[in-house]
C-alpha cells in the first residue's frame, strides 16, 4: 500500500511565501496572502505610513521560489513567465511585484513586472530582468513603494489643498508657474477632468512673462522639470485626479520626458474646483479683483490634437491605406 507523496516543490513555494511575509512584516507593511483562487497573484502589500496609517495604496505580488530561478548571470536575474501570465500582469489594475526567493541564501529579489511589461524596454522579449540590487530583505518601504505613487503625505483638507496649490511656485524667475496655474489652466471637460502637458506649462509661463513685461524668455531645465513632475505626484498623492501613474512613469523614467495625461477629477478634485469658485466670488464681492463676467479662474479649456501642415497630409495617407485595404478585401472575397 502506497501513501500520498509530498512534493518538495510545495516546501520551496512555502519558504518563498514565508520569507516575503516576514520581510514585509519587518518593514511594518501589511501583507495579505491570497488564500483561494490564486491565478497569478499570491498576495497584496498595502503601504503603511511611518505614522502607522494604512493608506489604501497597494501592490500585487507573485512569488517564485527555488534555485532554478538563480542561474549564474553576470548581470541581473532573468525571470521567464508564461505568456498567459505576461498578459495577465500587464493588464492588472495594480502594480505587480515579481519576487523570486532563493532558499539557499534566504534572500528575495523584486521588480515591478507590470511596469517592465508595459514599458517594453527589455532586451529579452520573453524575460523580465530582476536587478540583483533589489534585495527585499534590505529594501526600505520608501524604496519598495517609490514607483507606485505611495507617499508619506497626509491627505490635506480642501482648504489646505488650495493653500498648497497657490504657494507651490517654481523658483526660476523665467518660469513663473505655480501648481495653482497648472491646475486651473488644465481643467477641461466641463471641469470634470484635468489635462497636463508641457504645452500647458510653457503657455502659462509665456503669458505670465508677457504680462510682467519681462525681457526674459521661458527657461526650462532639470529643476523646472522636477517641479512639474512634483505637481503630477501631488495630484496622485492627494487623490485629486485618477491618473495612470504607471504610464507616467514610462515617460518620466524610460523616455526621460515630461508625462502628459487627461484624467478625470476625483470627488476631492471637484471639491477643490468648487472652493476656487467660492474664493473668486469672495474676492470679487470685496472689490479686490474686477468682475470678469463669464470668465472664471477654474473654468474648462478645450483640448485638441494640433495638426501641422505635414499632419494634414497624413490624413490623406491614412485614407489611402484604409481604401486600399478595403479594396483588397473586396477582391479576395
Amino acid at each position: 500500500m502506497s501513501l500520498p507523496k509530498y512534493n518538495p516543490t510545495n516546501s520551496q513555494e512555502r519558504l518563498g511565501v514565508n520569507a516575503v511575509a516576514e520581510a514585509i512584516a519587518r518593514l511594518g507593511q501589511i501583507w495579505r496572502e491570497t488564500s483561494i483562487a490564486d491565478v497569478g497573484i499570491d498576495g497584496q502589500i498595502e503601504f503603511v505610513s511611518s505614522e502607522g496609517f494604512a493608506t489604501g495604496k497597494m501592490v500585487a505580488v507573485q512569488i517564485k521560489s527555488g534555485p532554478s530561478f538563480f542561474k549564474e548571470s553576470e548581470g541581473d536575474w532573468v525571470f521567464y513567465p508564461e505568456e498567459k501570465h505576461r498578459f495577465y500582469w500587464e493588464r492588472y489594475p495594480l502594480p505587480v511585484l515579481i519576487i523570486i526567493h532563493n532558499p539557499d541564501t534566504n534572500l528575495s529579489y523584486w521588480v515591478d513586472a507590470r511596469q517592465c511589461l508595459r514599458s517594453a524596454r527589455e532586451s529579452d522579449p520573453k524575460g523580465i530582468r530582476i536587478p540583483k540590487k533589489n534585495i527585499l530583505q534590505t529594501t526600505d518601504s520608501g524604496t519598495l513603494f517609490e514607483g507606485f505613487a505611495a507617499s508619506e503625505q497626509h491627505l490635506m483638507s480642501h482648504e489646505e489643498l488650495l493653500d498648497f496649490l497657490i504657494r507651490s511656485r517654481c523658483d526660476n524667475a523665467s518660469f513663473p508657474v505655480s501648481y495653482f496655474n497648472l491646475f486651473c489652466s488644465g481643467l477641461t471637460n466641463i471641469c470634470r477632468s484635468i489635462y497636463f502637458g508641457m504645452d500647458v506649462a510653457v503657455t502659462v509661463a509665456e503669458q505670465t512673462l508677457f504680462n510682467q513685461n519681462s525681457e526674459f524668455g521661458v527657461g526650462v531645465g532639470d529643476s523646472e522639470h522636477n517641479f512639474l513632475f512634483g505637481y503630477l505626484k501631488f495630484l496622485v498623492h492627494q487623490n485629486i485626479a485618477d491618473i495612470d501613474f504607471s504610464d507616467c512613469m514610462i515617460d518620466w523614467y524610460d523616455r526621460q520626458m515630461q508625462p502628459s495625461f487627461l484624467a478625470p477629477l476625483t470627488s476631492r478634485g471637484k471639491a477643490l474646483v468648487k472652493l476656487i469658485h467660492e474664493l473668486e466670488e469672495k474676492l470679487k464681492s470685496e472689490g479686490k479683483i474686477e468682475d470678469t463676467g463669464g470668465l472664471h479662474a477654474a473654468q474648462e479649456s478645450f483640448v485638441q490634437v494640433v495638426f501641422t501642415p505635414s499632419e494634414i497630409n497624413r490624413i490623406d495617407l491614412i485614407n489611402k491605406v484604409k481604401n486600399e485595404y478595403l479594396n483588397s478585401k473586396i477582391k479576395n472575397f
